[in-house]
């Protein structure tokens, strides 16, 4: 009994109460994680608009990527076509200088 009355005896009630510290962390925190999620910046309207500008620029560079590799395949042809022909006249040359060499024989 003593003991509670101490207590009682020690409470002031003319100065202030301290603040309760972790009450107010948890809404300084609350405030700036709704400041975040609110700033113009993660609006979902403009969340969108850039997400519609990435794609229109993807589809930009997908359509030069697709014009190269169809010219590099192109190009690919070509020489195959150009080392075929190379290969056939190499063919036609040796046959030559053999029917040369047979004839100077």
């Amino acid at each position: 009994m003593d003991r509670l009355y101490r207590i009682i005896t020690d409470v002031t009630l003319t100065t202030p109460l301290p603040p309760p510290y972790k009450v107010l962390y948890h809404f300084e925190n609350m405030t700036e994680e709704l400041k975040h999620m609110l700033s113009p910046q993660k609006a979902p309207e403009r969340l969108l608009q850039l997400a519609d500008s990435n794609l229109r620029s993807l589809v930009v560079e997908m359509d030069q990527l697709h014009s190269r590799a169809t010219k590099v395949s192109a190009d690919g042809e070509q020489v195959e076509d150009d080392a075929d022909r190379i290969h056939k006249r190499a063919n036609d040359l040796e046959q030559f200088i053999k029917d040369t060499l047979l004839g100077a024989k």
